[in-house]
């Protein structure tokens, strides 16, 4: 049986270079063109990865052969009918989940970003060696991979692997330097935290805290696919990063060095986020990996696939990510609540949903997401964000409709039994119908229009009948993203304002120190500073003719704002590029945007968070 051979080497870590070798036999006597994918599946966004691509050129047993480019992302090789070596370097030095990184640290590499496809090959098995460096700086170095092993390769070693077809290959990323390792078992199947990079905590902790997240999560589907034999959690861990990708079986993870908590330490914010982070990933094994759009099958890796279904994908997912952790009691009613209102906040903030269906903010995925800028929470909507909020009100409807006989969970099995264990893609049409078999007619409507219409999202009824009251609030700094939850309904929202005080004053921009300057980083729409004529990128200098010094505006407009009748008109300077401007900017509160819980029943929250 034909097969295409990859061999990936550490070329110079010093100069972040991989070198790349395929071979193969061709079938017939036409030149071959070999293809890179220009994006990868789950990140939704042309991202040319050609462009790192160095040094290409092809030889046979008689020597060189001829190579043109067909495109950007191809390459036509010419040839005597002899097997076919084709070699290239690969520049590594993009910290993401989506490309490949190298350095004296550590190295990850993603096929699909990197590795070619050979054009009527796609179908047959890929061999893969991932052969040991031998840089003194990689000495202790290991490897991590979902690729199957062959041979005498033992886990965690160089060797060699192999994949189905190139597909497959492409979603088997691979993480090497000097691992530290940590395993668990879901239903007798290994599971590993893997880590590259310098960290504080314990993955044993980690570990601890996983294992019931993922067998919550088993259990929603039903049990693991039966095509998974181990599941990784490659993690790359830097100063301050953060982000996720889903593969077949496993994740690739950035986290911050801080992130990672040690055995005994209380559960941190930064923390609860990691677990979350891994929590989405591992949910997506089944939600997107095997269950997926239809348009997805097969998927086109060189051009844009369009999908108006990213909804549930992400949408689903990103409500079950912390939902996990509070049905594990990984974290407290009252931290997930918060978290809640936090993302709730997000979808209230700005104009941005009465602009955008969810069902539009997928399809534009790959422009208006992907490609979001400062504008965004007035432009688009978040199919992870408001497509969470949308699944949290569809699970408590659900619930409400049933007696909590039936839950979110028994839609996803379905969705999973009837099309991810056939192999069969799903269609907006047919999500739509399995939602309506679960909730009331009222709530389905509800559901339809907040999947196709650009409307706000205001469903608090559904919270009360599960024992939480949800209220919207004045924002009373730049970075307050929530309030509290609070015990019970009679308690009093916390607020920094007696009644004899002035109201809390609201800019209406995120603002932040730069080289000492106070630079604006976002504005609103019709807020005091889009009034004012302020934009993104100006440079703030006083307000009152006293200086703006740092980013805690509140405490400053406090402090020198002047009341003139309901609002505050005052007078702003402020640099664009080498202009000095000056405004009057009339402060007044802002919109109720800010969210938060009041725990009402605690029994009747419990049958909904346990």
């Amino acid at each position: 049986m034909s097969h295409v051979n990859y061999k990936i080497q550490v070329a110079d870590p010093l100069q972040h270079i991989f070198k790349i070798e395929i071979s193969f036999t061709p079938e017939s006597e036409s030149d071959v063109t070999l293809s890179l994918p220009n994006w990868l599946p789950g990140s939704y966004m042309i991202r040319d990865f050609a462009k790192h691509v160095l040094d290409f050129r092809a030889y046979d047993s008689k020597g060189s052969l001829s190579v043109s480019p067909e495109s950007k992302s191809s390459y036509r090789v010419s040839h005597n009918n002899l097997p076919v070596t084709v070699e290239y370097h690969y520049y590594a030095f993009d910290l993401s989940v989506r490309k490949a990184y190298l350095d004296q640290q550590f190295g990850f590499i993603n096929p699909a970003s990197s590795c070619y496809e050979v054009k009527g090959f796609g179908h047959t098995p890929c061999h893969v060696e991932i052969v040991k460096p031998n840089h003194p700086l990689t000495n202790k170095w290991k490897v991590a991979t979902g690729l199957t092993k062959t041979g005498q390769t033992q886990s965690f070693d160089w060797g060699h692997y192999e994949a189905k077809n190139y597909l497959d290959f492409t979603d088997y990323p691979i993480l090497m330097g000097e691992l530290d390792i940590a395993e668990f078992e879901v239903d007798q199947v290994p599971h590993y935290m893997v880590t590259a990079g310098k960290h504080f905590g314990s993955l044993e902790r980690v570990v601890k805290d996983l294992k019931p997240i993922c067998e919550f999560q088993k259990d929603v589907f039903g049990g693991l696919p039966s095509d998974v034999d181990q599941y990784l959690f490659m993690t790359m861990v830097t100063d301050n990063g953060f982000g996720g990708l889903e593969h077949l079986n496993s994740t690739a993870l950035v986290c911050s060095r801080h992130d990672i908590i040690k055995e005994n330490d209380e559960l941190n914010d930064n923390y609860q986020t990691f677990l979350s982070l891994c929590s989405h990933e591992y949910f997506h094994t089944w939600n997107v990996k095997r269950l997926k759009p239809e348009e997805f099958i097969p998927y086109d890796l060189n051009q844009e696939v369009y999908t108006e279904q990213l909804w549930f994908y992400e949408g689903m997912t990103s409500y079950f990510d912390d939902y996990s952790l509070v049905a594990t009691n990984t974290i407290s009613l009252e931290k997930y609540l918060n978290t809640l209102a936090k993302s709730l906040t997000r979808v209230a903030r700005g104009e941005g949903q009465t602009r955008q269906a969810l069902t539009e903010s997928s399809y534009f995925s790959w422009t208006k997401f992907y490609q979001q800028d400062h504008t965004a929470p007035d432009q688009i909507t978040s199919y992870y964000v408001k497509g969470a909020a949308l699944a949290c009100f569809a699970d408590l409807a659900i619930r409400a409709n049933s007696d909590n006989k039936l839950t979110l969970a028994d839609v996803m099995r379905e969705a999973w039994q009837r099309w991810g264990q056939n192999n069969l893609g799903t269609s907006q049409a047919g999500l739509e119908e399995l939602f309506a078999k679960y909730l009331s007619q009222n709530d389905f409507q509800t559901f339809i229009e907040q999947l196709h219409q650009p409307v706000r999202f205001d469903v608090v009824e559904v919270f009360e009948k599960f024992g939480v009251s949800l209220s919207y609030h004045h924002q009373q700094k730049q970075n307050e993203w929530f309030k509290e939850t609070l015990m019970d309904s009679k308690a009093e929202a916390p607020s920094t304002c007696k009644p004899t005080d002035q109201p809390p004053m609201w800019f209406g921009a995120i603002v932040a120190v730069e080289n000492g300057a106070v630079v604006v980083k976002q504005v609103l729409n019709n807020s005091p500073a889009q009034k004012a004529g302020i934009a993104v990128g100006d440079i703030l200098v006083a307000l009152n003719n006293t200086k703006i010094a740092n980013a805690d505006l509140e405490t400053l407009m406090k402090n020198v704002a002047v009341k003139q009748e309901k609002s505050y008109a005052n007078l702003i300077h402020y640099f664009r590029k080498d202009v000095l401007l000056c405004a009057n900017i009339e402060l007044a509160e802002s919109p109720k945007f800010v969210a938060q819980f009041a725990i009402t029943n605690k029994d009747k929250l419990k049958a909904w968070l346990g």
